[in-house]
């Protein structure tokens, strides 16, 4: 990538930490604490189930992959090529171009493939990492169909100096490494942290279709991840709050093929670079948020046997207003606007492509009985420069009758528009195509009670989504595939989730179990030929569970993960698919002060605990049981305390 591209972001980081430079040398100043949060983000939470990975979990995880993480945590499906490969999610029968990724209110997807690829999210780099279930196109715009992926930064102000240094290594050559540099007075917050993950992923697996020699090695699918995030957070005023973010990542891997005769596998290139700057105000009526993005994202394949060599640039400029008005003590209102000017090259397309919308976005979060009944409807219009003016909108409904009881519905109107790749990509691109588009509803009850030592949380959710004009790639003029609009497509069903934790003293037993049923079939298809009506989408399993349970003595705990994935079809006919399988993980934790400002935490995993055959993708075969160790080295210096 060009230097050029590094330039506004190291402009503002140096033009900041020059601005206020005056703030190191100042005493810290004693002022109450300052919780800085989204308000969008909590206002599109109102009515919908949402899942928060706890510290315990992030911790556990800290050396993986946010994909890695979800898929043992929550009912969301990674469908996971494998270590180090393309990671992408299937939520309640959705693609993963339905799911938004949500990165401190921006949306990361990649807007030539339309999806992220969770592999490349290291989930040490986030505080905070949930799932917001349900649709919020009025909210976070195209492609928040099935539900949302929020990975958040809270900064900590005022907590002196911290270091963390990550460091683990594994099976098939596995290293990774991190650290997080914080620095924080009252009025000003630092953090810098860098990641590298490197593996010769060089694993054996089982390939039952040869019956002379089952067990092979599978070679030729290095990886290597790193990159670096800086965040810098000053307070202008006791008001006014502003962010700047840079986050760069590069990576390379090799794309396995399984066929021991290729002797040069192909390769991909990733390198993206995220940069934002937000200026807010904190007030005790009104909070307003006036933000700017530019992301700029390359994806290089490169296939010498089939003699492809492709690079892919997209580029994004976003503007964003939010505007949070508390104009009475039972109803805040909110309004904002949004502008996208999106630019994209690549040597499957003639010529740079651009694609810019404008979206406005207005609602309004009622309350009533006592603050036990929540009410949020808001709408949103939005014009694509390719396709017609976008009318959506979402009512919620949130209602806690008794203490321990909450039920919540959503009905919202969602939409996904076509990507870069869908409407321009030669040969195949469909400059004609329309958003996919339909409606969703959904509601959850949950119960959640404290008995002494007991607590306790079950809850149950029903949804019911039809999409029309859904976009599928079939062979067209000389074999070449293309994007159509072909189906409509009617996904529904069950989840929940039961939580019990005991602790007693020093002693804990914590335990989750998330479960989901989903169908999601093709109601209606224009396809000539095919037999799909009534079938389940392709990777999509009908049955999930995943569970875990965690054993824990003062600093020591043992947590056991287990998870089920039933039937995945592989054919739109139902003709062929993946058997179910079962995966086991076993990981463990330690944590110990080694001196006054030092914690240690020491970390040991072993995955695919009963060293189980299976595959998540067809053809990709996942590696047998393997294990992972590692050490954290926290020290944290505080502040001196002087009065004002």
């Amino acid at each position: 990538m060009k230097c050029i591209l590094y330039k506004p972001a190291c402009g503002w980081i140096f033009i900041l930490i020059c601005s206020s430079s005056h703030l190191f040398c100042q005493d810290t100043t004693l002022l109450k604490e300052v919780d800085v949060t989204a308000q969008k983000t909590e206002l599109s939470t109102t009515g919908k189930k949402i899942i928060k990975l706890d510290t315990t979990v992030k911790q556990q995880f800290i050396f993986n992959s946010v994909g890695d993480a979800l898929s043992l945590n929550s009912s969301v499906f990674i469908k996971n090529y494998g270590p180090g490969s393309l990671a992408s999610t299937s939520l309640r029968g959705g693609n993963a171009s339905q799911t938004a990724v949500i990165w401190n209110g921006f949306n990361i997807q990649n807007t030539m493939l339309g999806q992220a690829d969770l592999s490349l999210l290291p989930s040490v780099l986030f505080e905070n990492i949930s799932v917001e279930y349900g649709g919020s196109s009025s909210l976070w715009g195209t492609g928040a169909v099935a539900g949302s992926i929020h990975l958040d930064n809270s900064p900590r102000f005022n907590k002196g100096f911290t270091s963390k240094v990550n460091v683990s290594g594994g099976s098939f050559g596995l290293f990774n490494t991190s650290t997080n540099l914080e620095f924080s007075k009252a009025k000003f917050f630092s953090s810098t942290k860098a990641y590298l993950q490197n593996s010769v992923n060089n694993y054996k697996y089982k390939d039952t279709t040869d019956k002379e020699q089952p067990i092979r090695n599978l070679t030729q699918s290095t990886y290597s991840f790193k990159g670096v995030m800086q965040e810098l957070k000053i307070f202008l005023t006791s008001k006014q709050l502003l962010s700047v973010n840079a986050w760069y990542n590069y990576g390379q891997r090799q794309i396995p093929s399984f066929n021991t005769k290729r002797s040069v596998p192909p390769t991909q290139k990733d390198e993206n670079l995220k940069t934002t700057i937000n200026w807010n105000y904190l007030g005790k009526k009104y909070n307003g948020t006036i933000k700017g993005a530019f992301f700029n994202d390359v994806i290089i394949y490169n296939d010498d046997l089939l003699s492809i060599n492709s690079k892919g640039t997209v580029r994004n400029l976003i503007f964003e207003n939010e505007n949070i008005f508390d104009w009475h003590k039972n109803n805040k209102l909110n309004f904002g606007l949004n502008v996208t000017s999106g630019t994209a090259s690549s040597n499957n397309y003639s010529g740079t492509k651009n694609l810019n919308k404008a979206a406005f976005l207005a609602g309004n979060r009622f309350s009533f009985a006592d603050k036990k009944l929540a009410l949020y409807p808001v709408t949103r219009i939005e014009y694509f420069s390719v396709g017609k003016i976008q009318f959506t909108g979402n009512i919620s409904l949130e209602y806690k009758p008794f203490k321990n009881i909450t039920a919540k519905i959503n009905s919202a109107r969602v939409y996904r528009q076509p990507t870069f790749n869908e409407l321009y990509w030669q040969p195949g691109g469909n400059p004609n195509l329309l958003p996919e588009q339909g409606y969703t509803c959904e509601g959850d009850l949950s119960y959640n009670k404290q008995i002494n030592n007991l607590w306790v949380s079950v809850s149950g959710s029903l949804f019911n989504r039809v999409i029309d004009n859904w976009i599928l790639w079939l062979p067209g003029t000389g074999s070449s595939p293309t994007p159509v609009n072909i189906q409509q497509v009617w996904s529904r069903g069950t989840e929940t989730v039961w939580k019990i934790n005991y602790q007693k003293n020093k002693f804990r037993i914590l335990t989750n179990v998330f479960t989901a049923y989903t169908l999601s079939t093709v109601n209606s298809s224009s396809q000539e030929s095919g037999n799909t009506i009534d079938r389940q989408l392709i990777y999509t399993p009908r049955y999930s569970v995943n569970g875990n349970i965690t054993f824990g003595y003062a600093n020591y705990s043992l947590t056991y993960y287990h998870q089920y994935i039933g039937y995945r079809f592989t054919a739109s006919d139902n003709s062929q698919w993946l058997s179910p399988y079962h995966y086991s993980s076993l990981r463990f934790n330690m944590r110990a002060n080694i001196g006054s400002d030092t914690d240690m935490i020491l970390y040991a995993a072993c995955n695919n605990l009963f060293n189980t055959n299976y595959s998540i993708v067809a053809g990709r075969f996942m590696p047998l049981r393997n294990f992972e160790i590692g050490i954290s080295l926290i020290n944290n210096k505080q502040n001196k305390k002087t009065k004002t």
